[in-house]
């Protein structure tokens, strides 16, 4: 029996955890911070792919190392050697000395076994841009591929702020897999064709009606992003419609919707 997704959201309101983020105490986008959130029971993470200079796929958030790692300069240009020769846990405390990036396959090893209604967002940061498409477009279709491998082709997600990506998945596939947009929709620039198209869920960045309202007259399913992070803004979202929250703090995030009674 295939996940559904839509059941999921109507009986609780969903928490995914940002980059596997828990509460800013652990590096985020390593095997540390997954383990961490589905440890604290998140119903989802997000990740973002990269590809290396070698064509492995690999989980980093920015287009270069500089920033959670030892090391510097872009991804692209760096082999998956190079890439888990650094050090993905010392920038960020003497306790993650020695932690690597992760190869978007020893992620999904990780959750292979994770409970049934486990979910997964892939945020895809390959574009097709400036003669990158084939490299993005490979990139999108072993992602996928992947997901599929380890179970997890309808209980996932695939977004990017790039509508040419998510149009080259929706199309490629038929439809098959659930597309993640953004609002507003100038956030994944220029598009061939309109989005509403292929949406199935959308992550809006403001709580306002008219952002939730856009949404709900296209059919498209209202997440929020992780600036929702304190029982104010939660309430808010969840007045507004919001049935998924991405967040960087989740298991307080998670203990605010449990008092609350939104996710039981």
């Amino acid at each position: 029996m295939k996940f559904d997704l839509l059941s999921a959201c109507r009986e609780k309101t969903l928490v995914a955890a940002h980059r596997g983020s828990a509460s800013g105490n652990i590096p985020c986008n390593t095997l540390s911070s997954y383990e961490a959130a589905l440890y604290q029971g998140a119903d989802m993470i997000e990740l973002d792919v990269h590809r290396t200079k070698d064509g492995r796929l690999i989980v980093m958030h920015d287009h270069t190392v500089d920033r959670t790692t030892d090391g510097t300069g872009p991804i692209a240009e760096k082999t998956l050697e190079e890439i888990k020769a650094l050090d993905a846990g010392g920038w960020f405390s003497g306790e993650f000395r020695g932690e690597r990036v992760p190869t978007l396959r020893e992620f999904m090893e990780l959750v292979k076994d994770a409970p049934k209604d486990f979910l997964i967002d892939f945020e895809l940061k390959e574009y097709p841009v400036d003669g990158n498409e084939e490299r993005a477009f490979l990139t999108a279709d072993e992602t996928i591929a992947m997901a599929e491998e380890y179970g997890y082709g309808d209980r996932c997600v695939f977004n990017a702020f790039n509508a040419d990506l998510l149009q080259y998945i929706h199309e490629k596939y038929n439809g098959k897999y659930k597309i993640h947009g953004y609002y507003p929709l100038s956030l994944m620039g220029e598009a061939k064709r309109d989005p509403y198209d292929y949406m199935y869920c959308g992550c809006v960045c403001e709580l306002t009606e008219e952002a939730f309202g856009e949404f709900r007259s296209h059919g498209v399913d209202p997440w929020v992003g992780a600036s929702i992070d304190c029982e104010e803004k939660i309430l808010q979202a969840h007045r507004l419609g919001a049935t998924l929250i991405t967040c960087n703090n989740g298991d307080e995030v998670l203990a605010i919707l449990r008092r609350l009674g939104l996710h039981p």
